[in-house]
């Protein structure tokens, strides 16, 4: 009469590890409409042109980052004549302040663990050097879990979605353009936050209790 609590307390634990340590699934997700989860959307409307935007954002659960240390801007896209989801500013890594070069990356770190992320990326400005964009998610250690990547239509505009779903809960995500020359430009970034019962059940097979996504 003693063992059966013990069984049911240990239940979820072993499940949650069971849906870290097994092989992680990544699906590609082609627009914001694809998430199943409800989601946190930032725009970075909500300052100046050229605020610094690494910690902006903790209230929200999500800090940015370079590999370099140098601060990462918002940056008012619409002045330059160019074209985003919601105007006027983009997430960018460009050469400002102290920053004495501009970075091809930015990293997302999350203060609670997530398994949908996306946003919109552009500034793809030459093919031949910037062609596609990889967005790739990362467990709590730093290990990859996988990433997606999308080729550019090399129109400047930020206007093209990447985003994945991840069958395992990550910590960190990585947006990376693969050429030498242009900084990373994103805006309308989303990210999904499940509740501890749906990780659970993750390691069931993904028989989770989904939640539709709301505006």
């Amino acid at each position: 009469m003693f063992k059966k609590p013990i069984i049911i307390l240990l239940i979820p634990a072993m499940l949650l590890t069971a849906s870290v340590a097994g092989a992680t699934t990544i699906v590609k997700l082609t627009s914001p409409a694809d998430f199943i989860y409800s989601g946190t959307i930032i725009d970075f409307d909500d300052g100046p042109d050229r605020a610094v935007a690494n910690n902006r954002y903790l209230a929200q659960g999500v800090a940015f980052s370079r590999d370099d240390g140098f601060g990462i801007a918002l940056y008012d896209w619409q002045s330059l004549g160019q074209v985003t989801t919601s105007p006027a500013n983009v997430l960018a890594t460009i050469k400002f302040g102290s920053a004495p070069f501009w970075a091809m990356h930015v990293n997302a770190t999350f203060s609670s663990p997530i398994l949908e992320l996306g946003a919109f990326f552009g500034n793809d400005q030459n093919g031949a050097d910037f062609s596609q964009m990889t967005l790739s998610a990362f467990a709590h250690n730093g290990s990859l879990l996988g990433s997606v990547t999308v080729p550019t239509n090399n129109n400047t505009s930020v206007d093209q979605f990447i985003g994945l779903r991840s069958d395992a809960p990550f910590s960190s995500a990585r947006f990376e353009q693969n050429g030498n020359w242009y900084p990373v430009c994103i805006d309308d970034m989303t990210f999904a936050v499940p509740e501890p019962a749906s990780i659970v059940l993750l390691g069931l097979g993904g028989l989770a209790l989904f939640r539709k996504r709301t505006t």
